[in-house]
């Protein structure tokens, strides 16, 4: 006797489903433990990440590197030094695993340098600076889900957010260059800065401080709104998003 497709689909079904629940059962049936490794690396001047990996960074010495992770997953994250660019991800380049996806433990890369001029993220890990971070020149960017948070002390600051991930950035910048295609927030309402040139072609808002120069460009849907009462303003606004001042 021939069964309904319906009813030989919907077996299927719970065939599959009591399958998953089994292996999802024996996982989390597993107890995991934490372990912190040091990587031992050094001599970069720029930071990397393309994983699912928290970031605390502090500036100090001696430069360091230490992963805190779940022992099963650990020796699957990698960090390297390539040209001087401390590159951070998995081996099998998903930016997730297993591991971290059944237990939900977040893992977290904490690193320690003496300076850094450009800091990028592409995966959905969020960083942090643990302290003020001094240097001349730093470039930000942002192309996934992850989110910065810091301060910074600074000559000249260029970020730039072409994915979902937000900027909460505070401190001091003679001169800052901000690009937003994506629909990431950029919340610098506490960065003090002298020159800003910011361009939104995105749907992310931004809230921005300049005392001296203020040149604003809007294209899409974003909002800019400035504070620091600049003496010289361009404002230009093509797309529905609007440039407004306090």
């Amino acid at each position: 006797m021939k069964l309904p497709i319906t009813t030989f689909v919907i077996a299927l079904l719970l065939l599959a489903t009591g399958k998953i629940s089994f292996a999802a059962s024996a996982h989390f049936s597993t107890k995991s433990r934490i372990e912190i490794q040091d990587r031992r690396l050094s001599g970069f001047h720029a930071i990397a990440s393309s994983g699912s990996f928290d970031v605390v960074l502090r500036q100090g010495g001696p430069e360091s590197v230490k992963v805190e992770a779940d022992a099963d997953v650990i020796n699957e994250i990698v960090t390297e030094v390539r040209n001087g660019v401390l590159m951070i991800h998995s081996k099998n380049n998903h930016g997730w695993n297993s591991g971290n996806f059944w237990n939900n433990r977040k893992t977290v890369i904490y690193i320690v340098a003496k300076d850094l001029n450009s800091i990028g993220l592409s995966g959905s890990g969020d960083l942090k600076i643990d302290n003020e971070f001094n240097t001349n020149s730093l470039q930000l960017r942002l192309s996934g889900s992850g989110d910065f948070r810091g301060k910074v002390n600074v000559k000249t600051l260029e970020a730039a957010i072409s994915g979902s991930g937000d900027f909460n950035i505070g401190g001091r910048a003679d001169e800052s260059t901000v690009s937003i295609s994506g629909s990431g927030d950029f919340d610098a309402g506490n960065l003090m800065t002298k020159s800003t040139a910011i361009r939104v072609s995105g749907s992310g808002d931004a809230n921005i401080y300049a005392s001296e120069r203020l040149d604003a460009s809007v294209s899409g849907s974003g909002d800019i709104h400035y504070s620091g009462h600049p003496k010289s303003v361009s404002k230009v606004a093509h797309g529905s998003g609007d440039i407004s001042g306090s």
